[in-house]
């Protein structure tokens, strides 16, 4: 049903993460032939301007807001036609403040509209527009991608005995430290300075055999081991998840299909397991999938 009405039979704060992909005000007309009957289906992406998009969209973002928890996040999936008049729409809706982070998702290495005889730079990338609830403890697990094999060349060229692969890490407290900002100062193998652990720390990193000074150099550091590295942070650049094509094991031919790995980030970063997903335009449910796949509970609406 309209996601407008539907929304108002949701109780307030009941929600732990939204995450929409609503028509990106693209003035397109989509027609997909759907299923193995094929079942002719089509949707509008056009509206009179782009005020009419934002007078559409904001009531429905208001009851997003109603129903989101303090502790919950909120995802706005859109791109270059609309995003930067959907984020001071949002800044209204769920306060400035709470804006966490744009996320550019690279969709693609190359695109037809930026072909021969067009007068713009390819359109690669969608933008998420992501919001926290309004409290400080919101929901959050960092997520990690696999390290490069050339970055686990440069980066842990040391072996130990044990033929551990390993990187020097800095002991030493970053400038200005002193004992009143809580940094310790005593001696280690025989140097002496402001460390940024704690004594007990130091002294576990040196009874685990952490602590060395390396060869030609002066100062204790500490040995950061590779098959102890979770992997590289992800950061606001997606650039490591693919668009579905049309020969994807996952394509239902959905004409604005998003693919799994692309939600399964989202919902892992910002739900635990039995939280509640919520997309109001859940489209062909690939929201509603990855939270099934991750266990999560999840309300869709269409």
């Amino acid at each position: 049903g309209d996601n407008l009405e539907q929304l108002k039979k949701l109780p307030d704060a009941c929600v732990d993460l939204i995450y929409i992909d609503p028509p990106f005000n693209s003035n397109r007309n989509y027609e997909v032939f759907w299923g193995e009957t094929k079942e002719k289906r089509s949707f509008d992406d056009r509206h009179e301007s782009t005020k009419a998009y934002i007078e559409f969209m904001r009531p429905r973002c208001v009851e997003l807001a109603r129903v989101l928890k303090k502790t919950g996040s909120f995802y706005y999936h859109c791109d270059w036609h609309a995003s930067h008049y959907v984020k001071v729409l949002l800044d209204q809706i769920m306060g400035e403040n709470n804006f966490i982070n744009e996320v550019v998702w690279k969709r693609q290495t190359s695109h037809n509209d930026a072909k021969q005889g067009s007068k713009h730079f390819g359109r690669l990338h969608d933008i998420l527009l992501f919001y926290c609830g309004g409290s400080e403890d919101y929901t959050w697990n960092h997520q990690y991608t696999p390290l490069a094999p050339s970055y686990v060349e440069s980066h842990y060229s040391q072996v130990d005995e044990q033929g551990r692969r390993f990187q020097w890490g800095d002991l030493r407290a970053p400038g200005g430290a002193a004992p009143s900002k809580g940094n310790p100062h005593y001696r280690v193998l025989g140097a002496e300075g402001y460390w940024r652990y704690s004594q007990e720390k130091m002294e576990q990193f040196i009874q685990e055999g952490r602590v060395a000074i390396p060869a030609g150099g002066n100062v204790p550091r500490f040995r950061r081991y590779l098959d102890e590295s979770k992997g590289l942070p992800v950061g606001t650049v997606w650039d490591d998840i693919n668009p579905i094509n049309s020969q994807a094991k996952e394509s239902l031919g959905y004409p604005t299909q998003k693919p799994l790995p692309l939600l399964e980030r989202v919902i892992n970063a910002s739900t635990n397991e039995n939280d509640i997903v919520l997309d109001a335009f859940c489209g062909c449910g690939t929201a509603l999938v990855a939270a099934q796949n991750l266990h999560r509970q999840w309300i869709g609406i269409d």
